[in-house]
């Protein structure tokens, strides 16, 4: 008489399988949050570069810096920010932007004002922004772009 075994998985070698996929995918899952993380800390970073320059150009168009109208219109609409008909710049919002109010470029014009760009520009300006980890800039914390540089403390 033979006796017939029937083939398939035991309850413990599934349990076993599930316990090992759910720890793989929480180790993946970690490690790509810390990836995310770090790349909208280094886009941020490149963004801040690129509005240095733009800023530097509109300056030696203008005699000046934006207003905050003309900036706060093009990085709503995702626009470019001109000077006198010249496109300087295509204002870039923070990666977090959406439903997180803490994570916006937020732009001040200071100093001196006078004409140029067809409007009214200003001797400086300051751009805040948050960064999320650890970057080459410090620890996470909010940071100030101005024509000096990327410094922790508020330039006006």
């Amino acid at each position: 008489m033979k006796v017939a075994f029937k083939q398939g998985f035991t309850l413990i070698e599934l349990l076993v399988v599930v316990t090992i996929i759910g720890l793989l995918s929480s180790v993946i899952m970690v490690a790509l949050g810390n990836a995310r993380l770090k790349a909208r800390d280094a886009r941020r970073l490149s963004d801040m570069q690129q509005i240095k320059s733009g800023m530097d150009v509109y300056f030696s168009l203008g005699s000046g810096y934006s207003d905050a109208a003309s900036w706060n219109t093009a990085q709503t609409n995702g626009s470019i920010l001109a000077c006198s008909g010249t496109d300087v710049l295509r204002v870039p919002q923070d990666p977090l932007h959406i439903g997180n109010p803490g994570f916006v470029y937020t732009y001040t014009p200071g100093g001196n004002s006078s004409s140029g760009c067809g409007g009214t520009v200003y001797s400086t300006y300051k751009v805040q922004f948050q960064t999320e980890g650890p970057t080459s800039l410090g620890p996470p914390t909010t940071y100030y772009l101005s024509p000096a540089g990327i410094t922790t403390t508020p330039p006006f």
